[in-house]
């Protein structure tokens, strides 16, 4: 969903798979001008560039409630998000690719 300056309402595209609680947590705002969100149902991490296009970042993560709060920009900017019931931290660097970081969390 995309409200411009003038209040219109525009429904992005690609539609994303899955049910409901696809993304719970806030976006957050990289230096490179895109949003990052990460999966709580849904697949994988969605990344909405400056110009408004939507994107699904690999890896594919299994399972639900994987991560459920806002993720943190660091200095060396990555972002970084703790895992709800996903079983590593959730990285995106200053590129925008995706990592799962070691160890594995138990739990």
């Amino acid at each position: 969903l995309c409200i411009n300056g003038e209040g219109t309402v525009e429904l992005l595209e690609p539609e994303i798979p899955g049910g409901g609680y696809k993304y719970v947590a806030g976006g957050v705002l990289a230096p490179n001008g895109c949003i990052y969100f990460a999966p709580y149902g849904a697949g994988r991490v969605l990344c909405i560039n400056a110009a408004g296009n939507l994107e699904l970042l690999e890896p594919e993560m299994p399972g639900n409630r994987k991560y459920e709060a806002g993720g943190v920009l660091a200095p060396n900017g990555c972002i970084y998000f703790a895992p709800s019931e996903a079983g590593r931290v959730l990285c995106i660097n200053a590129e925008g690719n995706v990592e799962l970081l070691e160890p594995e969390i138990p739990g």
